[in-house]
């Protein structure tokens, strides 16, 4: 009995230790100047379609997952002119994008 639940402890210290590394993988991540020009060239693109000037809330400061990031984008992409135009408007999902300084 002990040691089943030995092996069951190792099988799951062996699955966080592998859950860990892939979460830190560089290949899930931009750096903090790709996420940022990669921001910019979106809101660019939507402004230009919007006939507006809008910049990005803030800055990203270190690495950003690419998926949160192309959530954001594809949020932007959808949002209808009127409401882009709206002043202080910002998708949730580009507020909702969290920064890893590893």
């Amino acid at each position: 009995m002990k040691l089943f639940f030995s092996k069951i402890g190792i099988s799951l210290f062996l699955c966080g230790l592998s859950f860990h590394c892939i979460q830190n993988r560089d290949d899930l991540f931009y750096t903090a100047q790709e996420g940022n020009q990669k921001t910019f060239e979106t809101y660019t693109l939507k402004n230009s379609s919007c006939g507006t000037n809008k910049l990005p809330g803030a800055l990203l400061l270190g690495r950003v997952k690419i998926d949160d990031l192309k959530l954001c984008f594809r949020a932007i992409e959808l949002t209808d002119c009127v409401t882009w135009n709206t002043e202080g408007y910002v998708p949730g999902s580009c507020k909702a994008i969290g920064t890893s300084f590893k």
